[in-house]
Order: C-alpha cells, then sequence, then structure tokens
C-alpha cells in the first residue's frame, strides 16, 4: 500500500531500528540492483531486509532493519495485520545472511561534536527527519582527515523519538575502540533522538 493511502488512513510506517553490513562500496558509475522482501511481521513490527548488488551480483550491502505502523491519531504503534490484513501476502520468512538491528547501549561519557538545525531538505512527507538524515548528521562530524584513512564497514541505528522541523539537536560521540563509535542526537530538552553505533575499517 502506498504512503499516500496510508495517511489519508492515518497510518504510516515509522523506523524503530536498522543495521547496515557494508561489504564493499560501488565505484562511480557502477550498476547496482536493489533486493528488498519482507521477512517477518509480528503483531507490531515487521523486519524487511534488503540486498544491493553490482552487475556482476557482489553483494555490496546488506540491510535489515524493524519498522512499525504508526497510528496518526493515538500515536501508538497499530496491529498491522488488523490495518493491513493483504500485508500477509508479502511476509516471506526469509532470513537475510547478516543478523536482525540490535539495540545500541547509552555511551557513557560522550563528548559534544555538533549541532544541527532540522531543515525543510531533512523533512519526509510526514514532516519528520527522514530515517537517513540522522546518518548524514552524524556523518558530517567526523573529520575528513578520518575519513581518509577509515570507510564505514558497518552502522546500527535506534530511532527513539521524532525530530521535527525548527529543532536545534546536540550531537555527541563516544569511542568504544579504535575502530567502533556510538553516536548520540539529543534534543534541546536533552531528550535522546537518534542513537547510532559505526565500525570503521582501514581505506583500501
Amino acid at each position: 500500500m502506498d504512503v499516500e493511502t496510508l495517511l489519508k488512513r492515518g497510518l504510516t510506517w515509522v523506523s524503530l531500528r536498522m543495521y547496515i553490513k557494508v561489504n564493499s562500496f560501488p565505484h562511480n558509475e557502477d550498476e547496482i540492483t536493489v533486493e528488498t522482501w519482507v521477512e517477518s511481521c509480528p503483531r507490531l513490527a515487521t523486519q524487511r531486509n534488503c540486498i544491493i548488488r553490482n552487475a556482476q551480483g557482489d553483494r555490496l550491502v546488506d540491510i535489515t532493519s524493524m519498522w512499525s505502523l504508526l497510528d496518526f491519531n493515538t500515536r501508538r504503534p497499530a496491529n498491522i495485520f488488523e490495518q493491513l490484513p493483504e500485508f500477509a501476502n508479502y511476509v516471506t520468512d526469509e532470513a537475510s545472511v547478516v543478523r536482525p538491528p540490535e539495540k545500541v547501549h547509552p555511551p557513557m561519557n560522550p563528548v559534544k561534536v555538533g549541532t544541527h538545525t532540522v531543515l525543510f531538505s531533512d523533512l519526509d512527507c510526514n514532516m519528520h527527519a527522514t530515517s537517513f538524515h540522522y546518518v548524514l548528521w552524524v556523518m558530517d562530524t567526523i573529520s575528513l582527515d578520518e575519513y581518509k584513512e577509515k570507510q564505514i564497514s558497518e552502522i546500527e541505528i535506534n530511532f527513539v523519538k521524532e525530530c521535527r522541523y525548527g529543532e536545534m539537536v546536540s550531537l555527541y560521540r563516544e569511542d568504544i575502540s579504535e575502530n567502533e563509535s556510538v553516536f548520540e542526537i539529543r534534543n534541546a530538552e536533552g531528550e535522546v533522538l537518534n542513537r547510532q553505533r559505526m565500525v570503521f575499517s582501514k581505506r583500501k
């Protein structure tokens, strides 16, 4: 069911968690294909998987993600099969080769590394910050020197609370090891909106 139809019924999909495993990066002008499917769907959440391949069929990126169907009126998760009984036709029970997304544990002593004001270009059709913009905000806090030495090989994302237009958010970082960091995005009241764990590898 398309997004416009869902919105007319007072419903929308929201991201809960996401895990991205980067095996290798595509090159300029490479042709890629994206394959996506629904693995499972308990009553209040669904796991969707994704594979990005190059023209030779090599797996470039594997993604697993958890989603909930949100009722705009109650601001609570809706029963997927009650609201969308046809959704059962899309559940395949086909597992991904990578694990499901997991909880990102709060950092113990994070350091503030940046701020961002939520702009119109950050918003989705629900007028909230899009899932991937949270990642972009974090990536923009990483120095060019670090990018010259390392590349991202894993991203774990927990979407904790909605972020709206005009909000000023602060970004925090804690390095767990030489190649692993946890990031936290907070609003002006100090509430956590998003947590991410990034794993880096030496740039090839």
